[in-house]
């Protein structure tokens, strides 16, 4: 009876704790691929602006066509314009462009956008530190402090440190 009592609490304790590492897991950890290592940049630039881009952890996919998949942690951006699809993020994009031409009083040109600021620069200046498109991907324009674990266990190793 006590021994039957003992294995209840103790699977009733982590299986609460697993619950509280996998909400803290969606709340604050995105994927990453990584084709050498976590301090070497991919050399790819995506068309949101330079930053670091993460996927949601539903992507696992995406990650994976960029190498080893990685979580991060603080890679997600705090203030971010947040978009439902990529075209819309791209015609966010597009907007940045043509609000930097009419303030510059220049006809719209991708030229003269590029050669005068970055998409990262205007988004920050309109008080977004990344875009986000749900469900799909990330770019954090001002990341710190970010850490990548390799497996599950490593990232549950760190969350049971710092804050179980």
């Amino acid at each position: 009876m006590l021994k039957d009592s003992i294995k209840k609490i103790i699977q009733e304790n982590m299986d609460a704790d697993r619950r509280n590492f996998n909400s803290w897991k969606r709340k604050n950890v995105t994927l990453r691929g990584i084709k050498n290592s976590t301090s070497e940049d991919n050399g790819v630039y995506g068309s949101f602006g330079k930053g670091l881009y993460t996927a949601f952890l539903s992507n696992r996919q995406m990650a994976k066509e960029y190498g080893k998949v990685y979580f991060v942690v603080n890679g997600i951006p705090k203030k971010p314009k947040t978009v439902q699809y990529r075209n819309m993020a791209e015609i966010e994009v597009q907007n940045l462009v043509d609000e930097f031409c009419k303030k510059n009083n220049v006809e719209r040109s991708n030229k003269f956008f590029v050669e005068n600021t970055t998409i990262e620069d205007e988004m920050l200046k309109k008080g977004y530190d990344g875009l986000v498109i749900k469900g799909r991907e990330m770019v954090n324009y001002t990341p710190k402090d970010v850490l990548y674990f390799d497996t599950l266990e490593n990232l549950y190793d760190y969350w049971d440190y710092n804050f179980n």
